[in-house]
């Protein structure tokens, strides 16, 4: 199935809870960045991974496909006159975030938009906890150069930024970007 984007916009007026949402976390993003598009905030997507089409139905629904490669990151856009690419995983694990959730192709792009001076992280959601963090690509490269297998939840807690639900969405992360790379002095 194929989500194209469409024209509402998410309004609702009453502050909103993580709690019992049973809404996955792209989800959350994709509404997010409808609200960001529609009221000129920020333009991000979500990246589509590459496939062939097999066989369709009725000329418009696909229904056999192939992956033709392995994708990049979830997410990419421009926010304030900077590039971001960023990932999407989820956990429920009550313990810490595996990085083994995080393919090495993945890692790799995350080191090139660093390198070439964009912004990369990862927003993780712990299910567990109900909490979704942004953590930082330079942490995440970090961790795995000193052969970590996981990030205990108390250093994600530490070193990540917690995404609080917004006013006008359930998910305003661009509110932790602007904390963790604009406002942020200990950085």
């Amino acid at each position: 199935m194929i989500n194209y984007p469409t024209k509402k916009t998410y309004l609702n007026r009453k502050a909103n809870n993580l709690a019992n949402k049973g809404m996955a976390l792209e989800d959350m993003i994709n509404q997010a960045n409808e609200y960001y598009k529609a009221n000129d905030i920020a333009f991000i997507n979500k990246r589509p991974t590459p496939i062939k089409v097999m066989k369709t139905e009725n000329h418009y629904k696909i229904t056999e496909a192939i992956f033709l490669s392995a994708s990049t990151l979830d997410y990419v856009g421009v926010f304030q006159g900077h590039y971001l690419d960023f990932e999407a995983k989820e956990t429920s694990s009550k313990t810490g975030f595996p990085l083994s959730n995080i393919a090495q192709h993945q890692l790799k792009s995350i080191e090139l938009v660093i390198k070439h001076k964009g912004y990369s992280f990862v927003l993780i959601y712990l299910k567990a906890f109900e909490e979704i963090y942004l953590l930082d690509g330079n942490y995440i490269l970090k961790a795995i150069s000193l052969n970590q297998k996981n990030i205990p939840i108390a250093d994600l807690r530490k070193y990540g930024v917690l995404i609080k639900p917004g006013f006008h969405i359930l998910l305003d992360y661009l509110k932790a970007v602007k904390f963790a790379y604009f406002e942020n002095q200990e950085k």
